[in-house]
C-alpha cells in the first residue's frame, strides 16, 4: 500500500533536514572538537558559525513543519510540531547557538587581548621614546642616611666658610 507524502511530515526532506541539523551535524561538530587535540582559532570560529547557522537552519524548519503539521491529518505530527511537546524541540537549536556563540566570543577575545596588548607595548615604546632619560634611583635601606654628592658637600663648605669669613671682618 502506498502512502502519500503529504499525510505525515516525517516523510518530507524538510523533517530530514531537521533531523541533519538538530542531531547529526552538531554531534558530528562535537565529536570532532573532543577528538582532535588541537586546533586553529579559525578552525574554532567555524565551527562557532557553523553551530549558528545550524541553530537558524533548525528553527526555520522547525517553524515550517509545525505550519505543515496542523495541514496533514495525522494525529503522530501534531503532537510533536503542533503542541506543547515542540517546545522541547527549541532546545537544541538553543543550545547549539549559544555554544556556537560562546566558540566566537572565545575566538574574539582572544584577538581583542592580543591587540589590547600590541596597542599597550607602542603606547610604552612612544612614552619612553619622548620622556628625558632619568637616573634610575635605587631604595636606600631603613635608617641609612643618603649619602650627598661630592659637589654639594664642597659647595656647603665653601659656603659656610664664606660665612664664616663675613663674621671675623
Amino acid at each position: 500500500m502506498h502512502i502519500p507524502s503529504d499525510v505525515t511530515v516525517f516523510t518530507q526532506v524538510r523533517f530530514w533536514l531537521l533531523v541533519l541539523c538538530s542531531l547529526i551535524f552538531p554531534a558530528a561538530i562535537f565529536i570532532t572538537l573532543f577528538v582532535r587535540r588541537e586546533f586553529s582559532k579559525k578552525t574554532v570560529l567555524a565551527f562557532g558559525l557553523l553551530l549558528i547557522v545550524l541553530a537558524g537552519v533548525d528553527i526555520f524548519v522547525l517553524r515550517a513543519l509545525s505550519l505543515e503539521a496542523q495541514a496533514t491529518p495525522s494525529l503522530a505530527d501534531d503532537i510533536v510540531f503542533s503542541s506543547e511537546l515542540s517546545i522541547a524541540l527549541y532546545i537544541f537549536p538553543a543550545a547549539f547557538g549559544t555554544f556556537g556563540l560562546n566558540m566566537v566570543s572565545h575566538v574574539l577575545m582572544h584577538y581583542l587581548k592580543q591587540k589590547e596588548a600590541r596597542f599597550e607595548a607602542h603606547r610604552q615604546q612612544a612614552a619612553q621614546k619622548t620622556r628625558p632619560v632619568v637616573a634610575a634611583r635605587h631604595p636606600r635601606a631603613p635608617g641609612v642616611r643618603r649619602a650627598r654628592p661630592a659637589i654639594m658637600v664642597q659647595r656647603r663648605r665653601a659656603a659656610a666658610h664664606a660665612a664664616g669669613n663675613r663674621q671675623d671682618a
